[in-house]
């Protein structure tokens, strides 16, 4: 009866570390979104337009 509670209890805390890994590596991933005025530094953007 005590090895099926340890198994058990095994198993649970393998879940529980697989999923708090990935909600780790979900919660630290970072979405990097290019400039889309990367090229044009220093340049005002309403003078661009006219």
């Amino acid at each position: 009866m005590g090895v099926t509670r340890l198994k058990r209890k095994e198993a649970r805390n393998r879940v529980k570390a697989i999923n708090e890994a990935k909600t780790i590596k979900r919660l630290k991933h970072v979405i990097l979104v290019k400039s889309p005025h990367k090229g044009t530094s220093g340049i005002v953007l309403e003078d661009q337009q006219g």
